[in-house]
């Protein structure tokens, strides 16, 4: 549960939730600490920035520093060396060993979210799927997510998706995205098609929209004659 990285100018304790110790808020360079805004809304924004296609890399982590840190007297090697100690400790998940996808430099990329870990693609988006988040939430934990804006530890928010139960809003919604249509025909595949066309992921929905379309109505044909 505990790891510890070192490096010459840099030391930094990273822990998950803990039953005995308290989540990391800090970033640890050259014997002084600095908070780090690891609020899940943070995080979340930190995520739509690398999705940006107009900002570089080296933009983006000039923004990611105000947004996490912010602090004028760290220099330039060490602000990438902060960027990289997050990026790594906000991907970390406690039923997958990391060690195997770590890397020792920030390159861009987001870390897989815990509730799709180790999926073979994505089956949820946190910006299109938000409505879903914030209902299922708030009805399993009573949460208003809205409420714990700037205050929610961004692993915590993770451990709350995670212990979402089947028959939660959000994911019936990731089920369905998830779920093969081999085997089906009919109005069974008929119905499924429908609904994974009415919760298909913006970025996958103009790349699927013709073959769904075409699997869709021949779906329906086929209902049609039985």
């Amino acid at each position: 549960m505990l790891k510890t990285k070192n490096t010459q100018h840099l030391t930094a304790t990273r822990t998950m939730i803990s039953l005995t110790q308290p989540l990391a808020w800090y970033w640890q360079c050259k014997g002084k600490k600095y908070r780090v805004n690891l609020a899940f809304d943070n995080v979340l924004r930190w995520f739509e920035l690398l999705d940006r296609e107009d900002k570089t890399d080296a933009q983006k982590g000039v923004i990611g520093w105000h947004m996490f840190v912010n602090a004028e007297d760290v220099g330039p090697v060490d602000r990438l060396r902060a960027l990289e100690w997050i990026n790594q400790y906000i991907g970390e998940h406690p039923y997958h060993d990391s060690s195997d996808d770590e890397t020792d430099s920030w390159n861009g990329q987001e870390p897989k979210a815990a509730v799709n870990s180790g999926a073979p693609e994505e089956y949820f988006s946190y910006a299109q799927d938000a409505p879903a988040i914030w209902s299922s939430v708030r009805a399993f934990y009573g949460v208003d997510l809205e409420d714990e804006l700037g205050k929610l530890h961004w692993h915590k928010f993770r451990a709350m998706l995670d212990g979402l139960p089947s028959s939660s809003y959000f994911m019936r919604i990731i089920d369905i995205r998830q779920r093969s249509r081999q085997g089906l025909d009919g109005k069974e595949l008929a119905n499924l098609v429908e609904l994974q066309n009415y919760y298909v992921l913006d970025k996958y929905r103009n790349a699927k929209h013709s073959s769904d379309a075409a699997d869709f109505f021949a779906a329906w044909a086929s209902s049609a004659v039985k």
